[in-house]
């Protein structure tokens, strides 16, 4: 069952439906509205400790995958062209590699094109051109920053929003909490013990597009099964 503060949020999205879903020509097919999102978190976990979470194409299990962990591929993981297919929610997900790189030292990088899908708790359908999670090493070492962005086409692409909002927020806390559930304030807070390599300056603790405003804590939306992962990275 979805968290009530994640239908109440599904419902705000849908009362501001109309504005962002002005009828001009945009590159989807009738009937279907473009949209993009994008969430960049960051965890206090070093890059080798987050692949140490993150599997292969076919292993969803860091981004709560379907219960019984039956993903298949029409060819060879973590390879350009291979598809996963996966059942979760009442949806059918089908996504397909366009770019997997996954170097010991980073970053990772992983891009896939999205099938139509339909998720009936949200009565919405999109797909996806454009679906890409990045991982890299920021505080010299001690962190790790996601950014997943999404390049979309919806019925509603304000509650497509905010679902993949949802659902790629709650992939990157999942990481960190398979890691030990700490959150990151600083890079200063962070203790030298986690230092590996690599720097930047303090990263983001989070950011997002405008729907932002949905956002759950983590074990809301971890306990809650239906939006929880429909889309894994």
């Amino acid at each position: 069952m979805i968290s009530s503060l994640v239908l109440s949020a599904i419902a705000s999205a849908s009362g501001i439906a109309a504005q962002n879903n002005a009828p001009t020509a945009n590159g989807c097919n009738d009937g279907f509205f473009p949209g993009t999102d994008t969430v960049i978190f960051t965890i206090p976990y070093t890059y080798a400790q987050v692949m140490s979470i993150i599997g292969d194409y076919q292993n969803l299990t860091w981004s709560g995958s379907p219960d019984d962990g039956s993903v298949t591929l029409n060819g060879t993981t973590n390879t350009v062209e291979t598809a996963r297919t996966y059942e979760i929610a009442g949806a059918h997900v089908v996504e397909t590699i366009t770019v997997y790189s996954k170097p010991e030292n980073g970053p990772y990088e992983e891009i896939h094109t999205l099938d139509l899908l339909t998720v009936p708790s949200a009565n919405v359908s999109f797909s996806a051109d454009y679906d890409g999670t990045t991982v890299t090493s920021t505080c010299d070492g001690k962190a790790s920053i996601f950014n997943f962005t999404a390049n979309f086409c919806a019925t509603n692409a304000s509650v497509a929003e905010a679902v993949l909002h949802m659902i790629h927020l709650t992939d990157a806390q999942t990481v960190g909490a398979f890691l030990g559930g700490q959150n990151f304030t600083t890079c200063e807070a962070i203790t030298s013990s986690n230092s590996t390599t690599n720097s930047s300056s303090t990263p983001p603790v989070e950011t997002g597009n405008t729907a932002s405003g949905v956002l759950v804590s983590l074990s809301s939306v971890v306990l809650a099964a239906g939006l929880l992962a429909l889309i894994g990275m």
